[in-house]
């Protein structure tokens, strides 16, 4: 981690990032990470589900590195949950 000069404007995002890799371990990261990937809303309601998703993204930023790969995962994640047996024996989604 390199040293700022007092005067040097630093962005929300890069003191977060700065913040956790000083204080939280390479191994805490990771765990976080994995928690991250294995997320799944069962026995949640959205609102904690989406609490859940925003706090552990950060440990998964190549995970989640634009709004749109969010978007991708969150859709991804509420589809396994819609997936429904047609009579047929095809997979069909929930409307």
């Amino acid at each position: 981690m390199r040293e700022r000069i007092t005067t040097e404007v630093l962005s929300w995002i890069d003191f977060r990032e700065e913040f956790e890799h000083r204080y939280y371990s390479k191994q805490y990261r990771r765990k976080k990470e994995q928690k991250f990937i294995a997320l799944c809303h069962e026995n949640m309601t959205v609102l904690e589900y989406r609490r859940q998703f925003q706090d552990l993204s950060t440990f998964a930023p190549a995970l989640v590195s634009t709004e749109q790969h969010r978007i991708d995962r969150l859709k991804d994640e509420f589809k396994q949950e819609l997936k429904v047996q047609s009579p047929f024996g095809q997979e069909q989604y929930g409307s």
